[in-house]
C-alpha cells in the first residue's frame, strides 16, 4: 500500500505584486520548480509560509514580507500540525532555506507523528535527487 507523502520547501523572499496560487507567487526557482515537478509526480505540495503557515501549492494568496522565527512558529505550530496528520510522511526540500524553517517543520511533524525526511542544500543542491527520495519515503513513482 502507498504511503500518503507530501512535498514541502519554504516560501521565498521575493513574491509576485498581486495575489497568486501559492506556487507561482514566489519568484524562486527553487520553489517554481519544487511546484512544476510536484504536478508531473503527481505528490501534494506545499510551503511552509511564515505568513499564512502551510500552504498547498495551488492556494491563492497575497503578497506579504514576514520571516519566519521560533515565536512565529509557535504561533503556526497548531495549523501546521493539523495538515500534516494528513500523511505518513514529509519530504522537506531545505534548498537555501533558514534553519527556522527547518526547524518548526521538524518540530511540528514529530508533534504530528508524521516521519519527516529532509534533503537538499543551497541553490537547488540535490533538487534532482526528489524521486529517489519520494521513494524512500514510500511514494509509488514511477518517473
Amino acid at each position: 500500500m502507498q504511503r500518503k507523502v507530501a512535498l514541502i520547501t519554504a516560501c521565498g523572499g521575493k513574491k509576485e505584486d498581486k495575489p497568486e496560487v501559492a506556487g507561482r507567487l514566489y519568484k524562486s526557482a527553487r520553489i517554481r520548480h519544487l511546484y512544476r515537478r510536484s504536478k508531473e509526480l503527481g505528490v501534494p505540495f506545499f510551503i511552509l509560509s511564515a505568513q499564512y503557515g502551510l500552504v498547498p501549492g495551488d492556494e491563492v494568496i497575497k503578497p506579504y514580507e514576514r520571516v519566519m522565527n521560533p515565536q512565529r512558529c509557535k504561533e503556526l505550530k497548531k495549523q501546521i500540525v493539523k495538515v500534516l496528520k494528513d500523511f505518513d510522511a514529509i519530504v522537506y526540500f531545505r534548498g537555501g532555506a533558514r534553519k527556522d524553517y527547518y526547524d518548526c517543520l521538524k518540530e511540528a511533524a514529530e508533534e504530528a507523528g508524521v516521519e519527516f525526511l529532509s534533503f537538499g542544500r543551497g541553490n537547488m543542491k540535490g533538487i534532482g535527487l526528489l524521486p529517489k527520495v519520494l521513494r524512500e519515503a514510500g511514494f509509488g513513482i514511477s518517473k
